[in-house]
Order: structure tokens, then sequence, then C-alpha cells
């Protein structure tokens, strides 16, 4: 659940999402010179083809289609590559469609985990293998699959964020790891059941969430706090991600901050990215384990060629749902997602995942896991990647279950025109009307109209620009800072 770099896409209409292995987008771009027009086999990962100083494969088994198309007067455009989650796509090709000079090249479906993974190691095929050869990175860093940017539902782990510091292809060859809130995004609770015909019919509070969460609840008709529906009676097929999927870490940070372990819930919540690690001995009976957002609503729709699902309930980012205005996301079948989905409680109030619901949400954070309330202040805090995004555990007002999409990249690249385009790129994701209604219809909500909107100010002045003065001196901490990137090969 979120938006890369400067990227490099050619112009090409919309990516498609056929996943019979269940889907997440996630993308890295890597520097290259390509001749435009190639088109991608779905089915198979194909070699490397050299081009100019570097290579650039195609597509992968991660059943993206990129349409082929023509692309004239870009047969020397910069390209990059990227990987993480899901962001609004109709971002990459907006972009592309206003430059000639480096655009989004491929994106790469996996998971937030893989693809934070990949970016600190600069190792592709951790996104490459995702849905095949046991889903481990094939410990192949650098070379021709340069991984530029990473885009994710959660903030890094401390344990990428250590392969970043100590490793050959992070600090010592690229500055800075950066960090920045991508967009706000809200945790929808997709639910299949038999009395359920629309969105918010069946509600769920604070205790429902723990009881099921934590297979307390194991069927629907032990959910009695839904008004005046009742769900009909049935096993609560509950359906968790099986990756490391950042949509974890924003329900786990929840549930850490509201369950009490033999009060409301039968385990104790810690915030983790991997969902199954809750439970040591198993997960219970009645849970079944997807990869990746696409990979759960496929399972939910009936589109991944296994049984019948008729009652079950799962949780994914709301552009994966029918809340979504206008996602660029689409399911195996290539129609776009229509998960109905409850409604949380917050309060005496049920909301939906809605934008506006959201946005409420993001301006009224009750508390932080990390402590990061306002942008950092100092060139120290500011070198600090984790002190760039709120991690949200409770809201006073709005969507209760709310976070930040995060976008990691370099503070230095080896190809200056590629640094040129990740700033432009970011600044049209933050500035431009276009993006931010990109942003909207795919049901996020733009960090400017979110109570984190004055880390925007920061972002533009510290990471996009390097602006000081005699009082209050420039932190040195940008994109492709002459003195901090000196002798450094970059990404």
């Amino acid at each position: 659940m979120m938006s890369p770099q400067s990227l490099f896409f050619g112009r090409f209409s919309k990516i498609q999402l056929y996943s019979r292995y269940h889907t997440l987008l996630v993308g890295f771009y890597r520097a290259l010179r390509h001749p435009w027009g190639v088109n991608c086999d779905v089915t198979r990962i194909p070699a490397a083809v050299a081009v100019g100083d570097r290579a650039v494969g195609c597509c992968g088994a991660q059943r993206i289609r990129r349409r082929p198309g023509h692309y004239p007067g870009r047969r020397r455009a910069f390209a990059r590559i990227g990987a993480g989650i899901v962001a609004p796509l109709s971002e990459f090709s907006t972009y592309n469609a206003s430059t000639t000079a480096t655009q989004f090249g491929f994106y790469w479906a996996s998971s937030s985990g893989v693809g934070q993974t990949a970016f600190v190691t600069d190792d592709l095929t951790c996104d490459i293998n995702f849905y095949n050869n046991g889903g481990a990175c094939s410990g192949t860093p650098g070379g021709a699959d340069t991984v530029h940017y990473t885009v994710s539902e959660s903030t890094l782990s401390t344990g990428n964020y250590a392969i970043w510091t100590t490793g050959s292809y992070g600090q010592v060859a690229a500055g800075n790891l950066i960090q920045l809130p991508s967009i706000g995004t809200g945790l929808a609770f997709p639910v299949v059941e038999t009395n359920v015909t629309a969105n918010g019919q069946l509600e769920l509070s604070d205790n429902d969430l723990c009881e099921i969460f934590s297979g307390g609840y194991t069927d629907f008709s032990q959910i009695t706090d839904s008004g005046t529906f009742k769900p009909a009676a049935g096993t609560i097929n509950v359906v968790y991600r099986s990756d490391s999927g950042g949509t974890t870490g924003i329900l786990t940070e929840h549930l850490t901050k509201v369950c009490t372990e033999g009060t409301n819930s039968n385990i104790a919540f810690k915030v983790t990215t991997t969902f199954a690690s809750l439970f040591p001995s198993g997960v219970p009976a009645n849970f079944t384990g997807e990869k990746g957002n696409g990979g759960i609503i496929n399972y939910l729709e009936n589109l991944d060629g296994g049984p019948t699902v008729t009652q079950a309930l799962s949780y994914v980012s709301q552009d994966w749902t029918s809340i979504a205005k206008a996602p660029d996301n689409q399911t195996a079948n290539g129609a776009a997602p229509n998960a109905l989905v409850a409604a949380v409680f917050n309060g005496t109030t049920a909301y939906l995942p809605t934008t506006t619901n959201i946005e409420t949400a993001l301006k009224h954070v009750l508390a932080t896991a990390n402590g990061v309330t306002t942008p950092p202040s100092t060139a120290a805090e500011g070198a600090n990647p984790f002190n760039w995004v709120p991690v949200i555990e409770t809201v006073s007002a709005g969507y209760p279950v709310v976070g930040y999409g995060t976008l990691e990249v370099a503070e230095c690249y080896a190809n200056s025109t590629i640094e040129a385009g990740v700033i432009a790129y970011l600044t049209d994701h933050y500035k431009s009307a276009t993006y931010k209604k990109i942003q909207k219809n795919n049901g996020f909500v733009s960090v400017a109209n979110t109570g984190a909107a004055k880390f925007v100010t920061t972002i533009y002045n510290h990471i996009l620009a390097n602006t000081g003065n005699k009082k209050n001196p420039a932190w040195n901490i940008n994109i492709g800072n002459a003195t901090a990137c000196a002798g450094l090969p970059g990404r």
C-alpha cells in the first residue's frame, strides 16, 4: 500500500496484474538505455538484454503484463527499476509521458519486506524469486539489475537498515538510505459472508478484531458488536499474509495497542510484518495464508482456481477493494477488485476506509509507536531514516486502522540523469494536482493532506534540495549532495 521515485517506464498504458499466484506490487528500477517497445513474456523471466553501459531484464514471473506499445523519440531514454508493494501505477505512466530523459522501467511485484531486502542488498532476484524458487534471494547483488528504490506499506526493519549500514551496496556505496512517507493509507477488512451484500454492513469493534485475528472468535455468530446487522453463523476463514507484508505491520501496530491477552485476545500481539510469527506453534486451524494483497483478493473472489470461498475475513490495502474509486490494481480476471469490506468502530461510530475517513484519522493521531510526530529539525535527525515516517497505533477520529506507505531511495546515484529523474518524480508526487488525483482514485491520501503535511516542506528543503543560510546551515543530506556523495560509486 505507494509510489517510487523518479522512475523509468515507457509510456505504457497500464500494467495488468494477472496473478494466479496472487500479486502485490513491488517496484525497482535500474538505469538503462533500452530500445523501447520490448514485449514481456508473462510466464517467464527472460535473460537480461545488454544495452549501453547497463543491462535490463524484461518482466517477471509475477504475472505482470505490460501492454506492448510504441515509444517515439525514446530510444535512448534512461529507465529505472523498482521493487516493493502496490503503488499507484498511473503515476508512472503520467511521469513517463512528461519526459524523455528518465523513465520508469519495470515494476516487480512482491511485498514490502521482500522489496526492502532487495533494495538494501541491491539484489533484484529477491523480487524475481518472490513466487519462484522458494522466494529466497539468489545472492547476486549489483550489476545489471540495479535496484534504485522500493515502495512499502511499512517502515524499514532494523535488520534491513543494518544491512544498509554495514553491507557493501548500502552506505559505503550510495550514502544515506532515505525513507519518506509516500501516501496515507488505511487497512481494509474484506469480508465474504452469506448476509453481507454491501460495504459496511458488517461492523467490527477493536474487540472483534483482537478476537478474530488471535483465533478467539472462530464463527461469525460470535461477532455481536455489529449493530442491528447479524452475520450468518459459519466458520470464519481468517486469511492472512503468508509473506512479509506491510499490511501485517499496520495491522499489528494497531492490535498491539488495543488487544490484551486473556481479556480480548488469545495471544499477546507484537508488531511484525510476518503474521504467522505471532503463533510459534502454528496458526489456528481456521486460518489460511496467501501471498500479497492480490493473492488474498484473488482467493476471496474465487479467482485462484482453489475451492470456493463462502465465508472469510482478511486484511488488505484498501486499493485492493471496491472502496477505491478508480484503482490501478486488477485481479486475475483483469477486472477491478470488487471485494466488500467491513466498517470498523472508532468510539461509537463505525467508519469505512474511504479517503475522507482515512484523511480525518491521519489528522487525529493519538499515539505513534516510534514517537515521530514532527519532521526532523537538524541534520543529524534528518540523516536517520526512522525520523521521517510516523508509525501510527491509534487515532481519535475517523477510520481507526491507518498508516503511511513509504518510499526508500538512495542519497547517491551512479548516473546524474537518474538522480535528476528521482528528484523530478518526487517533486511531482508531492506537489502535482494530477498525481494527488491518482492517489485519491486509488483510495490513498496525499501526504500534504494528512497530519504529516509539515514533513513535505522539510522534504522539499532538505531531501529534494539543500536549502540553508547562515542562521540555519544546509544539512547536506539531499539526494545527490556533492559533499556526501564525493568518492562514492552511487546506486
